[in-house]
């Protein structure tokens, strides 16, 4: 047990061969693309959230959910249906609910009377059912808020084309009542007004009731065809090769000087201990103060730091990898330059080209483990030695004259 905590100290406190093989960056595979991808989705998903915040909750939640009834209809989903998954509480409450359907083709004038006329009146709501062509999103719902603002009305403003296609509305103004479950009570067209369509539903009148007055053209197209349309237009394996060919670009690394004099030196590893190490039964497992995790570790690796533009350094971890001498070798890239390079190969060429020379897999370098090794200079070579480090800086004479002498 004494053995187990030592080991988990010094492998906390060092991070050698723990550091070296488990926290080194892992090899960058096409499955990693993904959050490439994802980062495009999180630009989007920051600009909408800075319409929402002028925009009514409400407006969002539905824009979102006919976003989800599109990509259900269009075999989007991964995987099958998730049951435990419920659309968002509707803004109007779950019992019954009036919705009265509008289009800016009727005027701002005749939604602002609807808004100022239904201010306070609960379960009812006014539905857009898109956003006028060639008018951005943010403009849009900006534009819907400041129906409100304008007013200072309560009544819910909704982005809803879900609504438009349950009741069948293809003209406004229009009215319609329906269920807890969504499902139409009555409906009409030609009207705005909750009592005259209460009216006949107390009359036992149901479904639709026909024309109450005159109408007009909605201009807004349907904002779930919209958005299908547009999905469909979506070259998904373009914008993966783009993912792809960007990789590079958002992996740094760090561009190291080429080494001039070849230098060997130790890095001692010693660490410090900030207070006591208990185990479960409270003795003390190790003191606080200064440690060698080295006593406890042995480092069996070798570290082999290159600029992988550079020929000669890959030939160089090329045999190293050869000429093991019993110990794990890890190659690692200080940086790959990316797709904006005009210097020879870049990015994924470049990964690939210097992983077949070498036969063995490519990292890329992490600031920690640099600044841990003390990495300053490529080529750099790190192995351990008498309880230290030693770091071996290669000059290209001596690392030329070396693979001539294997040669």
């Amino acid at each position: 047990m004494v053995r187990r905590f030592v080991v988990l100290a010094a492998s906390a406190a060092l991070s050698t061969a723990a550091l070296a093989v488990d926290t080194l960056p892992s090899r960058p595979a096409l499955s990693d693309l993904d959050p490439t991808l994802l980062e495009q989705a999180k630009t989007i998903v920051d600009n909408s959230r800075a319409i929402a915040a002028d925009a009514s909750p409400h407006d969002y939640e539905w824009v979102k959910r006919a976003g989800e009834e599109v990509r259900a209809s269009t075999g989007e989903r991964d995987g099958a249906a998730d049951n435990s998954s419920h659309p968002p509480p509707h803004p109007l409450g779950d019992g019954e609910k009036t919705l009265i359907f509008v289009s800016w083709s009727m005027g701002a004038r005749a939604i602002e009377d609807i808004l100022v006329a239904y201010d306070g009146v609960p379960g009812v709501g006014v539905v857009f059912r898109g956003i006028p062509e060639d008018v951005p999103m943010a403009t849009a719902v900006a534009r819907m808020q400041r129906l409100t603002k304008v007013t200072r009305s309560t009544t819910p403003i909704l982005l809803d084309p879900l609504a438009f296609l349950r009741h069948g509305v293809f003209a406004v103004p229009s009215i319609g009542r329906e269920d807890g479950e969504q499902h139409q009570v009555a409906f009409a067209t030609g009207s705005s007004s909750t009592s005259l369509l209460s009216q006949r539903v107390a009359q036992g009148k149901r479904g639709n009731l026909g024309s109450f007055g005159s109408t007009t053209e909605i201009i807004e197209p349907d904002l779930m065809a919209v958005a299908k349309s547009r999905i469909e237009q979506l070259d998904v394996g373009a914008m993966k090769q783009r993912a792809i060919a960007r990789f590079w670009d958002k992996q740094p690394g760090f561009v190291l000087p080429t080494v001039e004099h070849s230098s060997i030196r130790p890095v001692d590893p010693s660490v410090i201990i900030p207070q006591d190490i208990l185990g479960p039964d409270g003795r003390v497992v190790i003191k606080a103060g200064r440690m060698n995790p080295l006593d406890v570790m042995p480092f069996g690796i070798k570290l082999v730091v290159i600029d992988p533009t550079s020929s000669w350094q890959v030939d160089l971890a090329r045999r190293e990898v050869a000429t093991k001498d019993g110990l794990q070798v890890i190659v690692i890239a200080s940086h790959i330059p990316g797709s904006t390079s005009d210097v020879g190969p870049s990015g994924w060429e470049l990964f690939n080209d210097v992983q077949d020379s070498i036969a063995a897999p490519l990292y890329l370098l992490q600031q920690d483990l640099a600044a841990r090794y003390q990495v300053t200079a490529v080529p750099s070579v790190v192995t351990a030695e008498d309880k230290k480090f030693v770091v071996r800086e290669i000059s290209q004479s001596d690392a030329q004259g070396a693979i001539d002498a294997i040669r």
